[in-house]
C-alpha cells in the first residue's frame, strides 16, 4: 500500500510541477492558437497592474498550454456543443465568429484616422496620382443575424467613420454594401472556416466592386472577368490558426491563364514594419498599357492577388498596418499611377494604425508651393559625390551643413521625390530611396532644400558614381 501511495504522490506532484518546469521562457514567441505574440517578461513590470501582468504571463507561458486548450475545446464541443476557444465562438445556425467583445464608440480614433486618409488622398492627387480608399466589413457585420443571443452588436464606429469619409470628401468605397446585397444568393463568408475574412466568393464580389470604382478613375483599369476563373470545390478541415476540427466545403477560383510574373527584386530591401512585413509585386506584360497600382492592404487581400493582377500592368502590395504611414517612401520607389489604400472595419484601432504616428508624421507639400521662393545658399553638402548601390534599391542619407532645412526634395531626371529630414545630435540628413535602375545611367541630380521659415530655397547639385 505504501508503494502505491508513493507512486500516486509522485505522479500527482509530477502533474502539478511539469507545466511549471516546461514553461516557455523564450522571447518573441507566437501562439498558433491565438495568432498573437505571447506576453513578454519585459511587459510584466510595465503598465498599471503588475498582478494582472504576472497572471497574463503565466497563462501564456505555462507548459502544455496549447495541448490543454485543444483538449478542453474539443471536449466542450463534443459534450456540450459549445465553443470555448481564445479566438472564436459559436453563433446561431453553426456560424463561427471571432471572439466577441464590447464595441465601444471611439470617435477620436475615427476622426484622426479619417484625417490621415484625406491627407493621404490630397498628397496623391496633388502629384497626379489617382487615389481610392476601400474599407471592408467584418463577418460580424454582414451576418449579424446569426450572432449569439444576448450579444448587443452595433456598428456605431463604422457608421461614424463612413460619415466622416463622406463629409471630408474622401474618394472611398465600402464593400459591405455589395456583400450584404449578394449574401442572399452567395455565401460571402464561410459559415465556419474563417471568422475574420471573406471567402473567395466574397473576395470576388468585394474586389470586383473596387475594380469598378478604379475603372471610373482610370478607364485603363480592367474590370474583374469571372469567366477567366475556374470554380473548384474545396474542403476546409480546421479553423485558421487553430486545431479545431471542422468539415466544410467552400469554393475556390483558379485563374485559367495567369499572365502575371512575380517580382522579388525588393523583397529583402524595402523598409517595412518587422511585425507586418508582407510584400508582393507582379508584372503583367500582356497588359503593359494598363496603369501601375500601389496597394496598401491587410489580410483580406492576402492570397487574393489573382483577382486583380490581370487588371494592371504592375501591382505592388504592401501590408497596410504601420507601413502605410510611410506612403511617401513607397511612392518614391514605385512611382505608381494609382494608389489603393484598404483596411477592414475591425482593424480601425491604434494597434494597427498608430494614432501618434498618424498625427505627427510630417509629409512634404508639393514642390510647386515653393516656386516663388528666393534662391539662397543657406545650406550645402560636404561631399557632393554620392554612390549608387549594387543592389536593387539605393538608399541615400546625405548630411547637410549650414542652416537647418524645413523639408527637402530630390529632382531625379525631372521626377521630384519627397525626402525625409532626419536629425541626430543637431545635424540633419536628407534621406530617400529609389530603384537603382532609375539612376543607373544618371551622373548627377539636384537636391532642393527649403528653409525653416519657408522663405528661401537652396539648390544643391549632387554627382553620382
Amino acid at each position: 500500500m505504501k508503494k502505491i501511495y508513493y507512486i500516486r504522490t509522485i505522479l500527482f506532484l509530477f502533474i502539478i510541477v511539469s507545466p511549471i518546469i516546461t514553461m516557455n521562457l523564450k522571447a518573441n514567441q507566437v501562439s498558433d492558437i491565438d495568432n498573437r505574440k505571447l506576453t513578454e517578461i519585459s511587459e510584466v513590470f510595465s503598465g498599471e497592474s503588475i498582478t494582472e501582468n504576472i497572471e497574463n504571463y503565466l497563462k501564456d507561458r505555462i507548459g502544455f498550454r496549447t495541448e490543454m486548450v485543444n483538449l478542453y475545446t474539443k471536449g466542450m464541443n463534443t459534450l456540450f456543443d459549445e465553443m470555448i476557444h481564445p479566438s472564436y465562438q459559436f453563433g446561431k445556425n453553426s456560424y463561427i465568429f471571432p471572439k466577441l467583445k464590447e464595441n465601444d464608440l471611439n470617435k477620436k480614433f475615427q476622426e484622426i484616422y479619417s484625417d490621415f486618409i484625406i491627407n493621404f488622398q490630397h498628397y496623391c492627387t496633388n502629384r497626379g496620382i489617382k487615389f481610392l480608399y476601400a474599407t471592408e466589413p467584418s463577418k460580424t457585420t454582414v451576418y449579424s443575424e446569426f450572432l449569439p443571443d444576448g450579444y448587443n452588436y452595433n456598428t456605431e464606429n463604422l457608421d461614424y467613420f463612413l460619415s466622416l469619409l463622406k463629409d471630408k470628401k474622401v474618394n472611398y468605397i465600402y464593400t459591405g454594401d455589395a456583400l450584404i446585397e449578394a449574401k442572399s444568393s452567395n455565401q460571402v463568408f464561410d459559415k465556419k472556416y474563417d471568422a475574420n475574412h471573406w471567402n473567395e466568393t466574397g473576395a470576388i464580389i468585394g474586389i470586383s466592386a473596387i475594380l469598378d470604382r478604379l475603372n471610373d478613375l482610370d478607364s485603363r483599369v480592367g474590370k474583374l472577368d469571372k469567366d477567366r476563373f475556374e470554380a473548384v470545390e474545396y474542403t476546409n478541415t480546421t479553423l485558421p490558426v487553430s486545431h479545431f476540427d471542422i468539415h466544410e466545403k467552400t469554393m475556390h477560383y483558379n485563374l485559367k491563364k495567369n499572365n502575371s510574373v512575380s517580382i522579388n527584386d525588393f523583397r529583402n530591401e524595402i523598409k517595412q514594419s518587422k511585425q507586418f512585413a508582407y510584400y508582393a509585386n507582379y508584372e503583367n506584360h500582356n497588359n503593359e498599357y494598363a496603369p501601375k497600382i500601389l496597394i496598401f492592404a491587410g489580410s483580406y487581400f492576402e492570397g487574393r492577388d489573382k483577382f486583380y493582377t490581370e487588371s494592371f500592368s504592375e501591382v505592388i502590395r504592401i501590408h497596410n498596418y504601420h507601413n502605410v504611414i510611410d506612403y511617401d517612401y513607397y511612392i518614391n520607389i514605385f512611382n505608381p499611377d494609382i494608389v489603393l489604400f484598404e483596411s477592414t472595419e475591425y482593424t480601425h484601432s491604434d494597434y494597427y494604425f498608430p494614432v501618434e504616428k498618424m498625427k505627427n508624421t510630417i509629409y512634404n507639400k508639393e514642390i510647386k508651393n515653393y516656386s516663388d521662393l528666393k534662391e539662397k545658399n543657406f545650406a550645402h553638402i560636404k561631399d557632393d559625390i554620392l554612390k549608387k548601390s549594387n543592389s536593387s534599391l539605393t538608399n541615400f542619407s546625405i548630411p547637410i551643413e549650414g542652416k537647418k532645412a524645413y523639408c527637402a526634395y530630390a529632382d531625379i531626371s525631372n521626377r521630384v521625390l519627397d525626402c525625409r529630414l532626419n536629425e541626430i545630435n543637431g545635424k540633419q540628413k536628407v534621406e530617400f530611396s529609389i530603384k537603382t535602375s532609375e539612376i543607373e545611367n544618371l551622373n548627377e541630380f539636384n537636391l532642393y532644400l527649403i528653409s525653416e521659415d519657408e522663405s528661401e530655397i537652396t539648390k544643391v547639385p549632387c554627382k553620382l558614381k
